[in-house]
């Protein structure tokens, strides 16, 4: 066992999305919720979100946004979990891009590091990460110590608007 799925969900933004390729900012914070509301867990024992991550103008601020609105649900915590996404890695994966950011964010917990977003150089001036609970991880990082499990999450997208999100955990 590398590591624990504690919960996960999924929905569908329907005709609120952004665009065909785009989800909303609603849809996505939805399942965020639903999955650590699943899961037991409030937002700031998260340390880690594995992010879909396309670098696009558009849809990296519509899925930080998201991830922030949900996150504030449990928190008003700034700059403690780490966000990073495995195409700036290997390139996006087609149907296959949230299984490897699964197996990605599962060697991270077992490892104890957070990888970095290989490219990363500055932040898209559309993201207002200051005020956010999120910072880039932009090199590799010992996992911070925590009073609890580790604990991680993947953000995944789908074309015509699904949303999965998942909570990991350190394994026992």
């Amino acid at each position: 066992i590398h590591a624990v799925i504690k919960a996960s969900a999924i929905n569908n933004d329907g005709a609120s999305k952004a665009g065909y390729l785009a989800p909303s900012v609603t849809g996505q914070a939805e399942a965020i919720i639903e999955s650590q509301g699943l899961a037991g867990i409030s937002a700031e024992t998260i340390q880690y979100v594995e992010c879909h991550g396309t670098g696009t103008a558009l849809g990296d601020p519509i899925e930080i946004e998201a991830l922030t609105q949900a996150f504030r649900q449990t928190t008003n915590q700034k700059g403690f979990c780490h966000v990073g996404s495995v195409k700036s890695n290997i390139g996006h994966l087609d149907t296959a891009a949230g299984v490897v950011s699964l197996i990605k964010t599962t060697l991270a917990l077992k490892n104890a590091e957070i990888p970095p977003t290989l490219g990363f150089e500055k932040p898209n001036p559309s993201i207002d990460f200051a005020s956010s609970p999120f910072v880039v991880a932009s090199q590799l990082t010992s996992w911070p110590d925590t009073d609890g499990p580790r604990r991680a999450a993947v953000n995944s997208l789908g074309v015509g608007g699904t949303n999965a999100h998942i909570v990991l955990e350190q394994a026992p």
